[in-house]
């Protein structure tokens, strides 16, 4: 059974909707971020980052939402999540997901880092013009 570790409005949302997508059974562990949950041993001893998402498949232990999305959709492939590996549909596939990680999410994720999820002495407010111009530019 697939076993999911994540926190309600996070990137691990992207995760289930992937997983409920293709059909497959798996049950969710909620790892609550604001009480600390993310930094305990026992979650630590699984993602050592102690971030979310973390997919646990047997001895597979996987994190990072756009590779637990794409190794879902090759688990699955008669769902049509991803493309065949090894096809061109698949190079585009990562082409995509790897511009939106890098030039898209970026700079969005700085801004809403600065403006909330950071505490407000690690914020540098003055980091927002420079993030929207990434966007600007990327978008």
């Amino acid at each position: 059974m697939l076993h999911v570790y994540g926190c309600p409005g996070t990137r691990s949302n992207r995760v289930v909707w992937a997983l409920e997508e293709v059909g497959a059974i798996y049950e969710y562990h909620l790892v609550n971020l604001l009480a600390g949950e993310g930094r305990k041993p026992d979650y630590l001893a699984i993602n050592p980052g102690g971030k979310v998402p973390t997919l646990v498949d047997g001895e597979l232990i996987l994190s990072e939402s756009a590779a637990i999305c794409t190794y879902i959709g090759d688990c699955f492939p008669a769902s049509g999540l991803t493309p065949p590996p090894g096809s061109v549909e698949r190079a585009l596939y990562n082409q995509w997901c790897f511009f939106i990680l890098s030039e898209l999410e970026q700079p969005l994720w700085t801004m809403t880092k600065h403006r909330f999820a950071l505490s407000e002495k690690h914020r540098v407010p003055a980091i927002f013009a420079t993030a929207h111009w990434e966007w600007s530019i990327a978008a």
